[in-house]
């Protein structure tokens, strides 16, 4: 078994100016106007063809105004419902939850012959309302800042190390990504109230460097 070192705590600003936090694996150890319409009209005379039939303006016009009417009633509904989405999923990465104490290893499966990169941190809602269902977005770049591999996993879910060690990846990722958190605890997470989240990249290469975690989205609890 190899050994590993949980790396360094990380608060406010997490990834610097790029947004990512970097680790090195080493030994195991992680760092318009219309024109007018003209008609004419021809007296009716043999061999001549037929005139065209005349067109009814007003019809045409009262066509076209319940066609634009429609239209306005779609969009003012279209509006509504983003308006709606916006207040109650909210997609702006991290607005109001803050990330803290990330902490990183590897360690070795005894599932799988490979190297997996375990990242651990909290999240503490800081709006004045309760949220849930927080999902994060998580990646891990090459030496070169190339996205090598994007996750996604809720929050709440926590797995100790001796655990993860005899699980199967398949197994992990369906724990890491209850929706609920372990306990409810991802259902409705109160003001200033931490809660734990994790995620782990599987089989990690040599070229891995650098990893950045996001808020993908949660939604907003009305009370």
């Amino acid at each position: 078994m190899d050994n590993w070192k949980l790396g360094e705590n990380g608060e406010d600003e997490l990834f610097g100016d790029d947004g990512k936090k970097g680790f090195s694996i080493g030994n195991g150890n992680i760092g318009k106007k219309e024109s007018p319409d003209s008609f004419f009209e021809e007296k009716k005379t043999e061999g001549r063809i037929p005139p065209k039939k005349r067109i009814n303006i007003k019809e045409n016009k009262g066509a076209g105004g319940l066609k634009k009417v429609f239209y306005a009633i779609l969009a003012i509904a279209a509006l509504f419902s983003a308006y709606y989405l916006f207040k109650t999923l909210s997609a702006a990465r991290g607005t109001g939850i803050k990330l803290f104490e990330l902490k990183t290893a590897v360690y070795k499966s005894k599932v799988l012959p490979e190297k997996n990169l375990l990242i651990t941190g909290y999240l503490v809602n800081k709006n004045k309302f309760p949220v849930g269902y927080v999902k994060l977005n998580c990646k891990l770049y090459s030496s070169k800042n190339i996205v090598l591999l994007t996750k996604h996993v809720y929050a709440g879910n926590f797995i100790s190390v001796k655990k993860l060690k005899g699980m199967s990846n398949v197994k992990i990722d369906m724990l890491l990504n209850n929706k609920e958190g372990e306990n409810m605890s991802d259902t409705e997470i109160l003001p200033d109230r931490p809660v734990k989240f994790e995620v782990v990249f599987f089989d990690i290469n040599s070229n891995s460097k650098n990893y950045s975690v996001s808020v993908e989205h949660y939604y907003r609890i009305k009370k």
